[in-house]
């Protein structure tokens, strides 16, 4: 990971440093953007080369590497349930008949596509653990917590209670219908976080991976390899460990036929 940031650090700063050397007010990329930006707390100064290369870093995996690793295991999950692929494709083709959605209908009017993006993040939160800090002393499940104690929650843990969730490593996106949904304890439920901490991106990401894959499935079907599985990786974010090779048809193409 050390070896990988030093990588990322080169190219990231190399970037900056040639852009800072030649602006170009057309541009209108985010890092052009954020080298433009002002501190409002700061005298109108522009951020230094280290905030910006803050500001990129968190891009690429809060913006970046969280959403493609959730379009992979989505559609991982509906090439290994066919039954639920189809209702997904009935939705789609019943709301949108072949034209690109909207905003407004990916986030209100496709409530299969909601439950699978649902059902993909509890079993594979993105951000699967994370960091706090304990302001006050607290007891929690019969141990003390002292204040100034770091503690981390993990998503990827308590997406799997049992109690909660049952069988909880079946894909069942039906849990995640309107009313099984506002059923669930407070705090059952954290692919993105929760209270004032609640990812800021949550609903750009949700729309994100949801436009993808619509647009994706209105022109393909993807289908597995046969005995082909995954294996998961923990790193700050959850990913799959190797690519995950996919047979891609046109949708309409038997399975028999090459697409």
């Amino acid at each position: 990971m050390q070896t990988a940031r030093v990588t990322l650090d080169t190219i990231v700063y190399a970037e900056i440093a040639r852009r800072r050397a030649d602006p170009d007010p057309a541009r209108q990329d985010v890092l052009s953007m954020l080298l433009e930006a002002r501190d409002a707390d700061g005298g109108d100064a522009p951020l230094s080369d280290r905030e910006v290369r803050d500001q990129v870093m968190t891009l690429l995996f809060a913006g970046h590497d969280t959403t493609t690793s959730t379009v992979s295991f989505l559609l991982y999950e509906l090439a290994r349930h066919p039954r639920e692929l189809s209702k997904l494709l009935d939705e789609q083709d019943r709301v949108l008949a072949g034209r690109t959605p909207t905003a407004a209908e990916l986030t209100t009017a496709l409530p299969q596509l909601e439950m699978v993006l649902d059902e993909t993040l509890r079993l594979y939160p993105a951000a699967w653990i994370g960091p706090r800090k304990c302001i006050d002393e607290f007891e929690f499940g019969g141990h003390r917590v002292p204040a100034g104690a770091y503690v981390n929650y993990c998503s990827w843990a308590s997406h799997r209670l049992p109690d909660v969730f049952p069988e909880p490593e079946a894909f069942v996106p039906e849990r995640f219908a309107p009313a099984a949904k506002a059923q669930l304890p407070k705090g059952a439920y954290v692919p993105f976080g929760g209270g004032s901490r609640t990812c800021l991106g949550m609903r750009f990401g949700q729309l994100e991976i949801k436009t993808i894959v619509t647009l994706l499935l209105q022109r393909y079907r993807l289908e597995l390899f046969p005995g082909q599985t995954i294996t998961v990786r923990q790193m700050p974010t959850l990913s799959p460990r190797e690519p995950i090779e996919m047979i891609v048809r046109e949708r309409g193409v038997p399975a028999g036929l090459a697409g």
